[in-house]
């Protein structure tokens, strides 16, 4: 913990390869997760405001998120709270994958799910 009470985990600097990255993104949510923290309001996102758009399990979340964490996508920051507090972010690796994202929500306009024939 720093002296101001938080407890930041860094990013890893080390390259992913590509069958890392392929295999971690087609893992349930984790696209529904960076989406959630790309295109969201560029403010810091909290577990429980994550659990509660997504709908996700708390294991499966914690899961996902550490995993991304892990990889360089996500910081976390843990606050020395009562209730505690965890906010992540996206790092500047992620950042870099906003236009990405961007892209897949106008691709996603034209071709969604009813396009598609998938259920909503």
């Amino acid at each position: 913990m720093s002296d101001s009470g938080t407890a930041k985990t860094s990013e890893r600097t080390a390259a992913i390869d590509r069958s890392t990255l392929f295999s971690l993104l087609g893992k349930a949510h984790t696209l529904e997760i960076l989406n959630e923290v790309v295109l969201g309001d560029d403010q810091p996102v909290r577990f429980g405001d994550l659990q509660e758009t997504l709908g996700l399990s708390p294991n499966t979340l914690s899961r996902r998120l550490e995993e991304l964490v892990e990889v360089g996508f996500l910081e976390r920051t843990q606050y020395d709270e009562i209730p505690p507090r965890v906010e992540y972010e996206a790092t500047q690796k992620l950042e870099a994958l906003e236009p990405t994202f961007r892209e897949l929500e106008t691709w996603m306009d034209r071709y969604g799910s009813e396009q598609l024939g998938c259920p909503e």
